[in-house]
């Protein structure tokens, strides 16, 4: 695959790495609670050498997600001295590495029209953009689903045991990233194997070599169990046993409804929100694997395991006990853009008719994807106004610090999420690289930073005589419940307010 360089590939990525890059500058992207959470566990490893052996939380009460994503978020951690905006940075570099075998793959099988047509929805797409935008552990599926297909291809082409082992351990990892995908993996290399006549390989000692490989990526997990009295595998069991946990499952019609409307949901800002388009794909689709079918006998390997990665989650979330996520299908979304590749690459191959028609197509998107570009970079000009972004937080921050005039205060803040993760985060990072100390508390209500595990330990910096101020973070209140949250400090007197993007900041004079 590297051995000859497809710089057409390569041009089209680093232009969508600057548009990536333009759109996050300034300090212009997401910081809330899931990705800051993962920022404060990272510290924890790092600064305080606790290794970890699960990762975030899961929907599931007392299950937890595998660890690996925390350690890849250490290597931008380190080389930054744990600048948030590293981590976006390794996201948009993850997002063109999976670009690279995408396109590579799609170019390959379907031609350069599909590849025009998938490439402008890898670069401009709102929901691909918005992976790159803000560090999530489910975002790598998307952006690693690529490279999946590309080494389960080749594992099925030669059998080779670089192959199996690759294809088996990503699948592991994306149990780590987003287990209801990560669930489906190995049953979509067994499946492709089938499909594709290879039951050969199911004797051959590479294939199991790669499912050692799969049980390797779980050892963190086994070993948390073994420690704690299988608590995750207690907490599974119990999740599955409660009545009111996921949809009931006795009316698989209301669960077809609510997988197909999610799917769909998920699909349309993946094709930029433009229902035609996606609806003519999704019409066109069936009817052209349908005829090229009928005509060969046969699809090829790329359009089989793209339908497997599709339709594998489809049914098995009609039965799988989960509330929809739309990062459930991370994995599906990158087989629905593969596969509009393929209708493109079909109808323009098929009759006069068909070219004019997948060229009709082609500039729908490009036209509208070109237009969807150009709004973002005008947003960009402007900046995010919306709760949680890292420019406003990081102002709110520096305004605290430059108003008390090297003075310790108290902060307080509310956030929808209730706990304040962004700001537990920042307060250390900010307060102790430019400013040289912490705040005399920071937390949501006074002297609550349970959630913050050895935070007396991260103190390491001065401490300066207190200015007898406190500072009340307050971002827009979205679920009515910030005024219970203010009562706690009616009793303060109000000095001063200011506001930052959406944020508040009050000042009062502590008691």
């Amino acid at each position: 695959m590297f051995k000859k360089i497809n710089w057409l590939i390569v041009s089209i990525l680093l232009l969508g790495v600057i548009y990536r890059l333009i759109i996050s500058s300034n300090s212009n992207f997401i910081f809330n609670m899931d990705n800051a959470r993962d920022m404060v566990d990272v510290r924890e490893m790092v600064v305080l050498g606790k290794l970890r052996l699960i990762g975030q939380t899961t929907a599931i009460d007392g299950f937890f997600y595998g660890p690996a994503w925390y350690y890849i978020l250490t290597i931008p951690f380190i080389l930054s001295g744990g600048h948030p905006y590293a981590s976006i940075l390794l996201e948009i570099l993850l997002w063109a590495f999976g670009g690279y075998f995408l396109l590579f793959l799609v170019n390959k099988y379907y031609g350069k029209l599909a590849l025009t047509t998938v490439a402008v929805v890898w670069t401009a797409s709102n929901f691909i953009l918005l992976a790159s935008q803000y560090a999530f552990n489910p975002n790598p599926v998307i952006f690693l689903t690529p490279v999946f297909i590309y080494l389960l291809i080749e594992f099925l082409q030669s059998g080779r045991l670089i192959y199996s082992l690759a294809v088996w351990f990503l699948a592991g990892l994306f149990l780590h990233f987003e287990i209801t995908v990560g669930l489906f993996m190995p049953l979509v290399i067994i499946l492709a194997i089938l499909v594709t006549g290879k039951n050969l390989l199911f004797k051959k000692r590479n294939f199991w070599l790669g499912i050692l490989a799969f049980i390797i990526t779980l050892i963190p997990q086994l070993l948390f169990e073994l420690r704690h009295d299988f608590f995750l595998t207690k907490s599974l069991f119990a999740y599955k046993s409660d009545s009111h946990a996921g949809v009931k499952l006795d009316d698989l019609g209301v669960r077809f409804e609510d997988v197909k409307r999610s799917f769909y949901d998920t699909l349309l800002p993946t094709f930029e929100n433009y229902k035609l388009y996606l609806n003519l794909i999704l019409i066109a689709l069936p009817i052209t694997m349908i005829a090229k079918f009928s005509k060969e006998k046969k699809l090829d390997r790329l359009t089989l395991i793209s339908l497997l990665i599709f339709l594998v989650p489809f049914i098995g979330l009609l039965y799988l006990k989960v509330d929809l996520m739309r990062w459930h299908l991370n994995a599906a979304i990158v087989a629905g853009i593969i596969l509009s590749g393929f209708v493109i690459s079909y109808l323009y191959e098929s009759s006069k008719l068909g070219k004019i028609v997948a060229l009709v197509l082609t500039g729908m998107i490009l036209i509208f994807s070109l237009q969807n570009i150009k709004d973002y970079l005008n947003a960009a000009k402007i900046g995010n106004q919306g709760n949680s972004i890292f420019r406003n937080e990081l102002e709110v921050v520096d305004f605290i610090y430059k108003y008390v005039n090297g003075k310790n205060f108290k902060a307080y803040i509310y956030l929808p999420s209730v706990i304040d993760y962004p700001y537990q985060y920042l307060f250390w990072w900010r307060g102790l690289n430019k400013y040289g100390y912490l705040p005399e508390d920071y937390a949501y209500l006074p002297n609550k930073p349970e959630y913050i595990k050895g935070k007396e330990k991260l103190d390491t910096g001065s401490h300066p005589k207190s200015s007898g101020l406190v500072f009340l973070i307050k971002e827009s209140d979205q679920i009515g419940q910030r005024h219970l949250w203010e009562n706690s400090f009616k009793s303060l007197e109000l000095l001063d307010a200011k506001r930052i993007g959406s944020v508040e900041v009050e000042i009062r004079k502590d008691k």
